[in-house]
Formats: C-alpha cells, structure tokens, sequence
C-alpha cells in the first residue's frame, strides 16, 4: 500500500501540535471540552482516511505513485496548509485558496477600509469646524441691561495703535413714510430732503456695528458685532407697515423692544464719549450710505438734520472722517469701464458678485439668535433673528474682499473716502450745487456723477403719529 508521505508529515504534526497543547493546557480543563476535542480528531482522522483511500485508487488505477510535490486539493488540507504558511511568513501571504476563508479575508479588508475611510471623514469634519470656529465672528447683542458694559468693551478693543481699525454699519429702520414734494436745486436735493424728512420722523430700531483690525503684516482679525437694540413702541411710534410687516417676519421681537430696549438718548451720550467719533483712526463703510448717515446724523445732534446739502456733508466729515460708501467703492473697482457699471441693489448682490456667498451653516447658525448674549436669562430665552447684523457682516466681507484685491493698501481706497452713494462728496462745496430746477416728476431713474441715485418708493403707508424721542 503506498503511503503518501505528506499526508503522513500532516498527522504527525496534528498529532504533535494536540499533544502539545494537551501538555499546556490547564488542569482545570473540563470533561466537555476534552469530548469535543475528541470528536475533532476522529472527524479529521476519518477525513484523512477517505482521503487516503482515494488518493492510493487513483494511483493504482494510473499506475504511479503520488509525488511528494503534487498539489493537494483537499480543502481541509489547503486551509491547514494556508494556516501554517501564513503563521510562517507573518501574514504576508495573499488571499487563500479557500473560498469560505477568501470571503472572510475580503469582508474584513471592506470593514478596514470603511473604518479608514471613517475616520479620514472625522478629521476633514474635526478641521473645518477649527477652521469655522476660527474663522467665525463673535456676536453681542446689547440691551438696556448691558449697554455701558459692552461700550467699555468697545473703548478697549479700540484702544489699539498698532492696527487699522474698520467699522461697518447696518441699521433697521421702520420704512420710509414721507416723500419730499415741491422744486429742487438737483436731483440729489430731491433725495436728500426725502432722507432729512424720515430720518427726522423716525426712530431706529436695531443698530449694528462690525469691527475689524489689520494688524501691520496685514493680519486681519476676527469679526467682532454689536447689535444695538432700541426701545421701539408700535402704540407711538410712526412707521411703514409694509415694511414693519416684513421686519416681523424676520422674528424681531417689538414687545422684547419695548421692554428692555435702548433709549436713543443713553445710546447717543455713550456713542459721543466712546472714541469712535471725531477721530480719523476709525474708517466707516456702510453700503448706500444715505440713510445710515441721516438717521445717525439726527440722533447725535438731537435735531432736525440740516436743509441745505453742504450743512449735511459738513456734520458727516466731522463725525465720519473716514467714510467709505461701499456700493460706490465697488463701483469703481470692480467695474473698469464707466458704461458698464452695474447697480446692485442690495448687498446681497455685491457678496455674490465677490463669490462670498453662500455662507457656512456654522457661520448662518450665529445670526439665527445663536449669539454671545451678556444679558439677563429672560432676554436669552427670547431670542430674535439678527438681521442687522447679518448686513453688517457681510458688509464687512465684501469690504475685506475688495482690501485683498487691492494689496491691503489703504491709500488706494482714500480716493474713494467721503462719496455718498447717489448724493455726492463729503468734499463737495456749496458752489458745486447747480442753481436750476428740477420737476420731482421726472426723477425715476437721476443720475449723479455717473451712478444712480436712490430711488424712493412712490406710496408709503405709515401707522400712528410719532411723538418724539423720549
């Protein structure tokens, strides 16, 4: 009979490898396992016998022996082998020849490449949410309750020499509810007086300003917001009720307003002693200026703002030294041509035209009544939208967009200081002013040093009488 010598090498190392772990093995072994270990070899002895026999009819029917490098197809004998080669070559061998063990092999690369995969995505998540939060501005909104606290923060966060400092604003007004009637001098005249009669019949409702720093290696510095929230009764207060309507949309809180809002007059003594004003280390950007400049005008004097136009520039370069309309500005960088400069509406236009938008949700999530709030646990709970100071952010963006595109060299932008979207300079003389007039019925589109001016909504519809400021 003949015998198969690798067949023999296999049982003897079988039989070796259970005498050695039967050797090893613990005392404390129970009669359990010993059966099942039993039953093991007498399933793998018999296995090998059929094998045995097989493989010795085969021969004799070819009539010659099995050579001891013949391959082997037995699949318990492939997997035996497959394990001890592996063992040998510290699992460097390729996938086995099994096809039950392939499919283990091969679920368990998928699972390795998931987990990696995983955690690649976990790192990628773990870094843009560092660059977000890096990148994200602080938000304060200001109450009654904490009005002079966060005007201390700003007198110290200004309180710097070494920096530019810049300041965008935005502001929520009721509307407009008077239109100027008569003759003007202008076509800026006409819009002037619209601007001087609703700035001096109205009162702000939110007020936001945006402060960066540039830093002398051109380090631009985080966004930091304060909303200012004034105190806003609807039963006194005149206002556009379409426009009032659209502001409650966007989750303004009035009631919250009334309660614990700013009066106008705290706000405008703290706003005059803050360092912000009269003072040529700050420069102002506001988009289409016009009415940010007239509301805030009317609140510092505590008065009707001028009549004549050149009175109205000359307060503004007092207050705002540095003054940058933003609408005019990206006229005249981002457009080479004089024909061909566009009128964006709104500031929307002008951070999609400077592929800023859309904004990260992380970023989006802030403006949504997410804010660092250093009020009272009653104003916290009530959160409202924060759409001031949404304008104000991206007013900013757009600003240090364009700072970019021009090296951050601030004398680039100075030719640009003091020019008032549709309106004029803050330069202009009373000389310039053109002595002809002009019928208000043909002014839907004028046009002043080339740019549109602002149009002004032909119906208005307005709520109870304005009392005052008190």
């Amino acid at each position: 009979m003949n015998v198969n010598p690798h067949l023999q090498f296999l049982q003897q190392h079988q039989q070796q490898s259970q005498n050695q772990q039967q050797q090893s093995s613990s005392p404390q072994i129970t009669q359990l396992q010993l059966q099942q270990q039993l039953q093991r070899q007498q399933l793998l002895s018999q296995q090998l016998q059929q094998q045995q026999q097989q493989q010795q009819q085969q021969a004799q029917q070819i009539g010659t022996p099995l050579s001891q490098h013949q391959h082997i197809t037995n699949p318990l004998l492939a997997a035996l082998n497959n394990g001890n080669n592996s063992q040998s070559n510290n699992n460097t061998q390729s996938l086995s020849s099994n096809p039950v063990l392939q499919q283990l092999q091969l679920q368990q690369l998928q699972q390795q490449q998931q987990q990696q995969q995983q955690q690649q995505q976990q790192q990628q998540q773990v870094s843009q949410q560092s660059q977000t939060l890096r990148s994200s501005p602080v938000i304060k909104e200001v109450w009654a309750s904490n009005l002079e606290y966060e005007f201390n923060n700003i007198r110290k966060f200004i309180d710097d020499k070494n920096s530019i400092i810049y300041a965008s604003i935005h502001q929520e007004t009721p509307g407009i509810v008077a239109r100027a009637i008569g003759s003007f001098k202008t076509n800026t005249d006409y819009h002037f007086q619209t601007i001087r009669c609703n700035s001096d019949l109205l009162n702000l409702i939110q007020f936001s300003i945006c402060f960066i720093k540039v830093s002398n290696n051109n380090q631009v510095s985080n966004s930091i917001i304060w909303q200012f929230n004034f105190s806003y009764d609807l039963m006194k207060e005149m206002y556009n009720e379409e426009h009032l309507a659209m502001l409650s949309q966007q989750s303004i809180n009035f009631s919250l307003h009334m309660s614990q809002g700013i009066k106008h007059f705290e706000f405008a003594e703290l706003f005059i002693d803050s360092g912000l004003l009269l003072t040529d280390s700050i420069n102002w950007i506001s988009f289409h200026s016009g009415y940010d400049l007239g509301y805030l005008l009317s609140l510092l004097l505590n008065d009707s703002l001028p009549v004549d136009e050149y009175d109205f520039y000359t307060w503004c370069n007092l207050y705002f030294p540095n003054f940058f309309d933003l609408k005019y500005v990206s006229n005249q960088i981002l457009s080479d041509d004089q024909q061909n400069r566009s009128n964006k509406p709104s500031i929307e236009y002008l951070a999609e035209e400077l592929q800023l938008l859309p904004i990260s949700p992380n970023i989006r999530q802030l403006f949504n009544g997410a804010s660092t709030n250093s009020s009272n646990s009653s104003q916290s709970q009530q959160q409202q939208s924060l759409t001031s100071t949404l304008h104000a952010y991206l007013s900013m963006e757009c600003f240090k967009e364009l700072l970019k595109r021009s090296n951050y060299d601030s004398n680039e932008l100075l030719k640009y200081k003091g020019y008032i979207w549709g309106l004029g300079s803050f330069n202009e003389t009373s000389e310039d002013s053109s002595n002809s007039n002009v019928n208000i019925h043909n002014l839907s589109h004028p046009i002043n040093n080339g740019i549109a001016a602002p149009s002004t909504p032909s119906t208005a519809k307005s709520g109870l009488v304005h009392f005052g400021r008190i």
